[in-house]
């Protein structure tokens, strides 16, 4: 791959706010008008890339600036870079990111991993803005992402680097699988897929089946026809033996999901009511009416 364009690259957002620096604006939130780079720009960018702590996105900026075309646009937003050299949240919110999940059902991921992460919908957006920005609405269509992905697929050293976003992002997987893979499936999202793959044994094994093709009526008493209608009739109980399995399946799924939601429910604190040291005791009002 010769030539790159600049929305393939999901770090672009980095490196506008470098060639915002190199052309002397002001760093803040704006826009403004580019085209081409100027003279010592791709110089400025690869220098910033070799300055970045080491991580995934430094090695495949260094990789893919020599080829990048220039943005017709510089577009700034502040950023949150906390994220960035966490080897086990980083591949998590890449991949996830690759995957096309927003910024809102990542953070809550995160947040929700033991290590007690307490990151903001806010600090996600803009971190992902700046270093995963795979939002459409920022130029990261369908063709982008195959372009990236090729380009990563294409290099030797990045392929390895991000085998397992490789593996488990652009779309590849689904997203119950991709969870487990990341080790950050709950038990009903595990459930979900244990019953895609049953579903897709089921359906294999009913095509081979075939129980839609008619039994031949001639010779019933023959020892073929006497074997054709035993595997028959094995068909069938095979066929029972799968609906059961899913059905099986789906109760242990919906038991499941009842436990998160109860792990995961928030009870209210017992309210004990005291009788005022003043107060009446309670046979107190009996014993009085007794009395009159």
């Amino acid at each position: 791959m010769d030539k790159i364009h600049w929305d393939a690259n999901p770090s672009r957002k980095l490196c506008e706010i470098e060639l915002f620096k190199h052309k002397g604006y002001k760093v803040r939130v704006c826009t403004k008008p580019y085209g081409k780079y100027s003279r010592g720009a791709e110089k400025a960018l690869m220098d910033m890339a070799e300055s970045m702590p080491e991580c995934k996105t430094k090695d495949a900026l260094i990789e893919i600036l020599p080829g990048l075309l220039p943005p017709k646009v510089l577009k700034l937003q502040q950023a949150f870079d906390t994220l960035l050299t966490n080897d086990h949240l980083n591949r998590i919110v890449m991949t996830l990111a690759f995957n096309g999940m927003s910024s809102g059902e990542i953070v809550k991921i995160v947040n929700g991993l033991e290590g007690n992460y307490n990151f903001s919908f806010d600090q996600m957006d803009k971190f992902l803005f700046r270093y995963c920005n795979t939002r459409p609405d920022h130029g990261w269509t369908i063709q982008r992402q195959q372009e990236h992905e090729q380009f990563l697929r294409e290099s030797y050293s990045l392929k390895s680097i991000f085998e397992f976003e490789l593996d488990n992002g652009f779309g590849h997987l689904p997203q119950s699988e991709v969870l487990i893979n990341l080790g950050i499936a709950t038990k009903v999202q595990y459930m979900d897929y244990l019953m895609f793959e049953a579903m897709n044994k089921i359906r294999s094994s009913m095509d081979r089946l075939n129980m839609e093709k008619p039994l031949p009526l001639e010779n019933t008493h023959s020892a073929t026809m006497k074997h054709v209608h035993t595997v028959r009739a094995l068909q069938l109980s095979t066929a029972k033996e799968l609906s059961m399995l899913l059905n099986r399946f789906s109760k242990t799924r919906s038991d499941l999901q009842k436990i998160d939601e109860f792990d995961q429910a928030e009870f209210p604190q017992l309210r004990v009511h005291r009788l005022s040291e003043v107060g009446h005791k309670p046979n107190q009002k009996n014993q009085l009416r007794s009395s009159g």
